[in-house]
């Protein structure tokens, strides 16, 4: 479990973690990045109340997201891991067995996770389930095409006791841990609702701007697509050129053209025979830009 600055919540988190009841033994390791609210002081008194169950990994000094991920995750010593941010929590008392019971069962599978509740704080009417559509059996090549996977869904074998040395430059941390661990074999979901995914203005992820964010997560993709081979690679950066796209479309109308043209660009050269973004959609974008004038008339005489 990752805290930072989860005073609001890491309560419900924490006790949704201590009501599991399972057939093994099973601890709580609770990486504190030094946060500016009360939070360490809450996982300090769950510490000394469950100190059968709970370790805490305190930072001396704000670590950022990667590294207390790294540590905690160093610091796990079970066969299996769950992972749970601060800020969400599991509804259900029997998540960690029946999820260990498929592992167990089905040494060919290295993950398995679920269905999920998303909450919007600011918005309920927004609320949905995570994976309404979602296959039973994925693999390595399914999620690099995309995370499907909630954090606080997931559990999965131990494989490795150390994460690579890139780790640290992505700016997420589950989705490049899931395709490491996707290597190892098959990825199965339970279409059951044993959790929540909260998302609130506090979050890390939604503090961004929706061009920081894309901008954060094609960084990402870079990294990651040179750590796997040709096949995966090629899925990845076709990924990559999508989101060059997508975040060319979302500046369009911005007056910094060269930082459009320059995702365009990208777009068509990251992956050359990628067919997942229409050439007439980025004409148009270039049109748009560099003789806004011609656009308007043409748009005007195709409407």
């Amino acid at each position: 479990m990752l805290a930072y600055n989860h005073e609001r919540y890491i309560a419900q988190a924490v006790e949704g973690a201590l009501m599991q009841q399972v057939d093994f033994t099973y601890e709580i390791v609770i990486g504190e990045d030094c946060s500016t609210d009360g939070t360490r002081d809450l996982i300090t008194g769950y510490g000394g109340k469950y100190n059968d169950r709970i370790r805490l990994l305190l930072q001396k000094r704000n670590a950022g997201m990667q590294k207390n991920f790294a540590d905690t995750y160093r610091a796990c010593r079970g066969r299996y891991i769950a992972l749970l941010d601060g800020d969400d929590f599991w509804t259900d008392p029997h998540k960690l067995q029946k999820q260990v019971d498929y592992l167990e069962k089905n040494p060919d599978y290295a993950i398995c996770f679920h269905n999920m509740q998303v909450l919007y704080e600011d918005d309920q009417q927004m609320n949905r389930l995570s994976n309404p559509n979602q296959q039973e059996t994925t693999t390595l090549e399914d999620l690099a095409r995309g995370n499907f996977i909630y954090t606080a869904s997931c559990l999965f074998r131990k494989t490795f006791s150390e994460l690579p040395r890139w780790f640290d430059q992505c700016a997420v941390g589950d989705y490049p841990l899931h395709l490491l661990n996707a290597r190892q074999g098959k990825i199965r979901f339970i279409d059951e609702v044993m959790g929540v995914y909260r998302v609130h203005p506090g979050g890390t992820w939604e503090i961004l701007s929706d061009s920081s964010r894309i901008e954060k997560w094609v960084a990402t993709l870079e990294i990651i697509g040179y750590q796997f081979d040709k096949p995966i690679n090629k899925i990845i950066r076709d990924k990559i050129s999508l989101w060059h796209y997508k975040l060319a479309e979302l500046l369009n109308g911005d007056m910094n053209r060269a930082r459009i043209f320059s995702h365009i660009l990208k777009s068509v050269m990251v992956s050359p025979f990628n067919r997942q973004v229409s050439k007439l959609d980025l004409l148009k974008i270039i049109l748009h830009q560099a003789f806004p004038r011609f656009y308007g008339c043409m748009k005007g005489m195709y409407r």
